[in-house]
């Protein structure tokens, strides 16, 4: 990320991501499959990504930290001791979340699937994948906000019909199993 003057931060760095697309994979304009630039009606070159694209692709690059230097090599560049050799590591908060758009109108996506994507009820869809997480509305392994552990702030993820179909598949009669994938699809 860019920091501002007043050293927060602004937006997502663009030149890599400008740089790895101009430079090392789809150049600036849209080629045909026999490697012909593409035009418009007018004879016009189509350019290949909009600064749009850029920002969306910067986003993608995020979350990215020097590892620790170590004790054996001595290395020193403008004052600074951060490790140049090691590859970087990936901090998972410093990341962003959301989906990025890819070049064909759609999403790359990060963590999230768009409703649009989804099927419709692919929750009741026969291999909808369920794992037992704890009985905790914010369970170890989810990634909330830290607000979501007081329980004044506390998210219900979800409460099932006890005479659904999913919620007497996953109860079992009362013999929980850890990871539950559905054989058929299941009515609502």
């Amino acid at each position: 990320y860019v920091f501002s003057n007043s050293n927060m931060v602004s937006r997502a760095d663009e030149n890599y991501a400008r740089e790895v697309m101009q430079l090392f994979s789809i150049g600036l304009v849209k080629l045909n499959k026999d490697g012909t630039i593409q035009v418009d009606v007018n004879g016009v070159p189509l350019q290949a990504y909009t600064n749009e694209d850029i920002e969306s692709f910067a986003r993608a690059w995020t979350g990215f930290d020097r590892t620790a230097a170590r004790g054996n090599i001595e290395q020193i560049s403008r004052g600074s001791t951060d490790n140049r050799l090691d590859p970087m590591q990936v901090v998972p908060d410093w990341r962003d979340p959301f989906p990025k758009s890819n070049l064909d109108g759609g999403f790359i996506g990060d963590k999230y699937e768009l409703c649009v994507d989804v099927n419709y009820k692919s929750f009741l869809k026969k291999g909808a994948h369920y794992r037992l997480l704890g009985g905790s509305s914010s369970p170890e392994m989810t990634k909330d906000p830290s607000y979501f552990s007081d329980p004044a702030n506390s998210v219900l993820r979800a409460e099932l019909d006890p005479t659904s179909a999913l919620y007497l598949r996953l109860y079992n009669g009362g013999d929980y199993e850890l990871d539950v994938l559905l054989e058929n699809d299941m009515t609502c």
